[in-house]
């Protein structure tokens, strides 16, 4: 099979899969306590529908959508709701959450236990509905709220679906292991995605380090008896292939303009643990209450990949894993590319943590002054000019920031990466599109 891959930029990475790759996904224990974020997409924050001294159910929405653009919260335990307040937050800092105490028996509301629903039950609209009410976002990092990415503009008409199977991110397995371990219910998600959008050209796009993962998703493809068969596209192992643009390019040679989006191509994209959570709340009417993720660093006393409950605290998801081996210099939720580093073990797992990394050494070095190499140019995979943006936003040039497409970086940290002077560029580019966005909602 071909290898495919995107241009321009990316580059090759030491994966450090093999910390956990072959490593089954464990179910972890229900933790005593769970802290639920209400912001665990992009939108608006949920709005809490409990008050405390609650009972609540596994499952049970506790938190409601505020409008088109957000999703609802979900209790990931029954038990009693112990606090609503500010909480750490892996993202935010810290932000309005919902403390649960777990009564321990995991009483669900309204799971079905049989895989009884199909998409043939439902409209487009009805598919819609579901998947905003299942709270399910993007699970790849981004958290964009599902139903909104699968309502394209009517005037941008879809005709592809991209499966986004690369997890080309260093040290993360979770998706792999899905794959593996999923692979019938994810292919139904993907039937599920092909009658919403009404398309049949399909392709799962997975890098060359999964073999296992291409091998069996062939075997099965081959023995699927349907409308919509899905073509499966080896990728070369090179960062950051599973980024949306890069893969599109990758998968069918389209080519996303800068400051556009992929239904400008006529194309959407969605990642395997997506898929796999819209396939449950179709099917089995799970709201999105967990999710996999790998805890993984040459720290960690037993690296393994877990499915566990939204709200867990990391600390817990570190103890389970036989806890650290010496005390970490950078602890990482994602990856060591894109992922946020965090300064408390009391952050809980939210919906877009595909993992816990504990590194021993931070490799951080001091800043130079730039030498003008222009690396950073040449291999952003987006084309842009990381440096510029850099600049201006020491500026406080906002406006022209944004005219240099600030806001079309896809944050891959290539730029900070493979700067000879150390320069911490994507943190520069994250603070100007912090700004910028915050200027748009004001206005």
């Amino acid at each position: 099979m071909k290898l495919k891959t995107f241009k321009p930029g990316g580059v090759h990475l030491h994966d450090q899969k093999h910390f956990t790759a072959s490593f089954p996904l464990e179910t972890m224990p229900e933790p005593e306590v769970v802290i639920i974020p209400l912001s665990q997409h992009i939108g608006l924050p949920a709005k809490a529908l409990v008050s405390k001294g609650d009972k609540v159910l596994m499952g049970q929405m506790i938190a409601e959508a505020q409008g088109g653009f957000s999703v609802p919260v979900h209790s990931s335990v029954s038990g009693t709701v112990d606090t609503i307040g500010s909480f750490p937050h892996p993202v935010h800092g810290s932000s309005e959450a919902i403390r649960i105490i777990s009564d321990g028996k995991s009483e669900w509301q309204n799971k079905s236990s049989d895989a009884k629903n199909t998409s043939k039950l439902f409209s487009s609209e009805e598919l819609l509905r579901l998947i905003q009410d299942a709270g399910i976002v993007g699970m790849g990092g981004a958290t964009f709220p599902s139903h909104i990415k699968l309502s394209p503009p009517k005037e941008h008409p879809v005709d592809t679906l991209i499966i986004n199977g690369a997890e080309c991110e260093p040290y993360l397995t979770c998706d792999h292991r899905i794959m593996l371990e999923k692979t019938d219910i994810l292919l139904e998600g993907v039937s599920i995605l092909a009658d919403l959008l009404k398309i049949k050209s399909v392709f799962i796009g997975i890098e060359e380090n999964k073999k296992d993962c291409i091998h069996q998703l062939n075997q099965r493809l081959q023995e699927l008896n349907s409308e919509t068969k899905p073509m499966l596209i080896a990728l070369k192992e090179k960062y950051p292939q599973g980024a949306e643009k890069s893969l599109i390019f990758a998968c069918n040679g389209r080519t996303v303009p800068v400051g556009k989006l992929p239904y400008h191509v006529g194309v959407i994209v969605q990642n395997v643990a997506t898929v796999v959570a819209i396939a449950e709340a179709v099917q089995l009417k799970k709201p999105l209450i967990e999710r996999a993720l790998t805890v993984t660093g040459d720290l960690v006393r037993n690296p393994k990949n877990l499915w566990v409950r939204i709200g867990t605290p990391i600390q817990n998801a570190i103890d389970y894993c036989g806890g650290m081996i010496a005390e970490p210099d950078k602890v990482i939720l994602g990856g060591p590319m894109m992922g946020l580093a965090q300064r408390s073990l009391d952050i809980p797992v939210t919906k877009g943590v595909s993992g816990i990394l504990l590194m021993s050494h931070a490799m951080l070095k001091k800043e130079t002054a730039c030498i003008r190499c222009g690396q950073c140019i040449i291999n952003c995979p987006a084309g842009l000019m990381p440096l510029r943006i850099k600049e201006l936003s020491q500026s406080q040039e906002y406006e022209k920031a944004k005219q240099y497409h600030a806001l079309s970086c896809i944050e891959c940290g290539i730029c900070s990466y493979q700067c000879p002077a150390y320069i911490p560029l994507l943190t520069h580019i994250r603070d100007v599109k912090a700004e910028i966005n915050k200027r748009s909602r004001k206005s």
